[in-house]
């Protein structure tokens, strides 16, 4: 992936400076001869600038676009690029309370369904997303731990999730690129 430009690299300076500037990137269903949403380009724009510049700081706006992409893949189907890229961000942060979005990405549409794994949704830590899960009301709750109980899920590791988390990494770069952590 190339370098963001320096419209995207502002655009997500002003998000980090303003939260209240995200509803201009929000899921907005627009028409001419087709159906699409006016801003998944600009989301995905601000996506291609954080995965050159990650900050912990940016796990709030992470969600905010992730939960946009959702949007619009329940609308249109598909999985865009914006959807995958945004979940590989989010997941990046190894948060346990982001397990439900994930999994609301991979269950979005019958193409993120089949397109998607689980992995994202295993990024807060294995034991840690596997028990809040089953503690979980959830109505999806059931779904979910069934789909975890599955391979190559039912015996993963938080290695496994790592192992995913560079290689999605290495799909927009030759070589392991810029991380949380330097």
């Amino acid at each position: 992936m190339n370098e963001p430009d320096v419209e995207s690299r502002q655009l997500l300076e002003v998000l980090r400076a303003d939260p209240e500037s995200w509803s201009g990137l929000g899921f907005a269903p627009a028409e001419d001869d087709d159906t699409w949403d006016a801003n998944a380009e600009r989301r995905a724009a601000v996506l291609a600038a954080i995965l050159f510049d990650p900050r912990a700081a940016d796990r709030a706006l992470l969600r905010f676009l992730l939960q946009q992409d959702i949007l619009e893949a329940e609308e249109f189907w598909g999985v865009s690029d914006g959807l995958r890229l945004g979940m590989l961000l989010l997941a990046e942060h190894r948060c346990v309370d982001d397990a439900w979005l994930q999994w609301s990405a991979k269950i979005a549409n019958f193409d993120t369904e089949m397109g998607l794994d689980l992995w994202a949704v295993l990024a807060g830590g294995v034991v840690a997303v596997r028990s809040m899960v089953a503690a979980s009301d959830h109505p999806e709750r059931d779904e979910l731990l069934k789909r975890l109980a599955e391979e190559p899920y039912v015996d993963a590791t938080d290695e496994d999730v790592e192992r995913w988390l560079l290689e999605q990494r290495t799909q927009y770069f030759q070589a392991p690129h810029a991380t949380l952590d330097g």
